[in-house]
C-alpha cells in the first residue's frame, strides 16, 4: 500500500508561502486538479531567464524537485507556447510562477518542506 500524499492544492499553497518567506514572488498561473494534480514551478531569479522545477518519481524514495528543463526560452512567447502545450496534454496540471532570489537554495528547501 502506498503512503498518503499531500493534496497538490495544499502543496501549492505550501510553495508560495515558502518563496514569500525567502523573500520572492508567487504567482499560480494555471490551477490544476486540487487533490491529485503535478506541479510545475517556472523559475526566475530576479526575473531573468525562467527554469523549470518539476517533482520527479524515484524508485528508491518519495518524489523530489529538480530541473526538468534545461533548455532556455529566448523570449516569453516562447515559453507561453512550451506551457500552452503542456496544459494541453495534462489538464490537472498546475503553473506556478517564482521570482526568487535563489534558485538552487529554493529547490533545496522544496525537499524537506512539500
Amino acid at each position: 500500500m502506498s503512503e498518503p500524499r499531500v493534496a497538490a492544492k495544499v502543496q501549492v499553497d505550501a510553495i508560495r508561502r515558502l518563496c514569500e518567506r525567502e523573500g520572492g514572488f508567487a504567482m499560480v498561473l494555471s490551477r490544476g486538479d486540487p487533490v491529485a494534480g503535478d506541479i510545475l514551478i517556472i523559475s526566475r531569479i530576479r526575473g531573468g531567464s525562467p527554469a523549470l522545477i518539476r517533482r520527479a518519481l524515484r524508485w528508491d524514495g518519495p518524489p523530489s524537485w529538480r530541473d526538468t528543463e534545461t533548455q532556455l526560452f529566448e523570449n516569453e512567447e516562447k515559453l507561453t507556447v512550451f506551457l500552452d502545450q503542456k496544459r494541453a496534454v495534462d489538464r490537472d496540471l498546475w503553473l506556478i510562477d517564482l521570482d526568487i532570489p535563489d534558485s538552487e537554495r529554493f529547490i533545496a528547501l522544496l525537499h524537506d518542506f512539500v
